[in-house]
């Protein structure tokens, strides 16, 4: 298996639903279906709450807890 696709997953494991726990950390979180984010928190700039992301895009950083207010998502441990 490749160091990326080892990255991507199969080493730390994943969480799948609406909701992160805070402490476990996040590198980067796929959507599932279309996306909106109530509470997020992490190092970013900005706000991602109230943002509809679309199926199937993936975010890239450093997420320490989130909370889906719709859809559901795929959530790769750090």
């Amino acid at each position: 298996m490749s160091a990326d696709m080892d990255r991507f997953g199969a080493r730390n494991g994943f969480t799948v639903g609406t909701t992160g726990v805070a402490g476990t950390g996040y590198w980067a979180i796929q959507m599932l279906t279309d996306t909106t984010f109530s509470t997020i928190a992490g190092k970013f700039d900005g706000t991602l709450t109230g943002v509809t992301i679309g199926a199937g895009n993936i975010i890239y950083g450093e997420f320490d807890a989130y909370t889906a207010g719709t859809g559901s998502v795929i959530a790769y441990k750090a």
